[in-house]
């Protein structure tokens, strides 16, 4: 069977090729108008040449996002949100991830497509030509996670206030052995969620034990550095770990020492989901509201779509402290709670 075209339809509804068009392109009509060329369209499964359309209107409908990991389940609820956010404004989502040269690949291929605007969560800051060539994007772009030159649209979240607030809960409880895994510095979560430690031994006039904090490369197996952490006399009383994976191996290592949650060891782990929320027991959370990050991202892209014109603006998400069961006080030298 031919596919239908667009003068079909007007034929089928018994009206002009450029009224059908009018419909198709959402421009005022009367109900009854509507009505029939929707009919007709429906009858014929007409779907409109979507290449056609993006030559006519130079707008292809199609937002790219780019992330480095698309298996990290925070990225996950981020995705799901901005499908809906985008597909309610007429936009589709287009999903790529990858790392390292994929990254200038990924931007290539997305202006070859034409986007009408991209998101983008790079995993360097440290990349020359990536940033380069995401300046150089003919669409609308935010940057989302990085910290990021000021001629840039960007989205970040507020790791150094909520990495305080957990370790001046920790400390609050007895804590002093707190160890911090993070991304390296070089990366703003790792740079802020460091800064962030550092501040709340400042201003509890206490020392920070430098071989706590364990920077992480991206790719590296975090387990060497939890056992280095969790075993010996003078191991961590408290844990902050970021994301579900490394979470799931301090609760494996804990079980096989013999470290009860939250007597022996108190966990605060970066990053919300339903399985933090209901392990038994329910994890201590640093979280960020996943609409509150998707808004922006969205609201900074259909600005720059409505006006080019307008300066470059950076959004900072603030974290809050969603507390568990997960931590208690600080266990004494015979290892019961203090």
């Amino acid at each position: 069977m031919a596919r239908s075209t667009i003068k079909d339809v007007a034929r089928e509804a018994g009206v002009s090729v450029g009224s059908v068009s009018r419909v198709l392109n959402g421009l005022p009509v009367s109900p009854r108008l509507r009505q029939k060329v929707e009919e007709a369209r429906s009858l014929l499964q007409y779907e409109p040449n979507s290449l056609a359309r993006s030559m006519r209107t130079n707008s292809t409908g199609a937002v790219g996002f780019f992330v480095p990991d698309v298996a990290n389940p925070l990225y996950g609820a981020i995705i799901n949100s901005l499908d809906r956010r985008l597909n309610a404004r007429g936009l589709m989502l287009l999903l790529a991830s990858g790392r390292g040269r994929m990254a200038r690949d990924v931007v290539a291929e997305f202006r070859r497509r034409q986007v009408d605007g991209l998101i983008f969560v790079p995993d360097s800051e440290d990349d020359a030509d990536l940033m380069h060539d995401l300046e150089r994007f003919s669409a609308p772009t935010v940057i989302q996670s990085v910290e990021f030159p000021s001629r840039f649209y960007g989205v970040r979240v507020g790791y150094r206030d909520g990495t305080r607030q957990a370790v001046d809960y920790l400390l609050d409880l007895g804590h002093r052995r707190i160890a911090l895994l993070t991304p390296l510095p070089h990366l703003w979560p790792g740079r802020e969620r460091q800064a962030g430690y550092r501040e709340a031994f400042r201003q509890h006039d206490l020392t920070v034990d430098d071989d706590l904090i364990r920077p992480l490369a991206i790719g590296r197996d975090p387990l060497p550095d939890l056992k280095a952490v969790m075993q010996g006399p003078d191991r961590a009383t408290a844990l902050i770990l970021p994301g579900s994976h490394i979470l799931a191996l301090a609760l494996q290592q804990a079980r096989e020492h013999g470290l009860s949650i939250p007597h022996d060891l108190s966990i605060i782990s970066i990053g919300d989901n339903d399985w933090v929320a209901t392990y038994a027991p329910a994890i201590t959370t640093l979280r960020w509201p996943v609409e509150t990050l998707v808004d922006a991202l969205v609201d900074l892209l259909i600005n720059q779509m409505d006006d080019r014109s307008l300066r470059p603006v950076q959004v900072i998400v603030p974290t809050e402290l969603v507390l568990r069961d997960s931590c208690g006080p600080v266990p004494s030298t015979d290892g019961r709670a203090c």
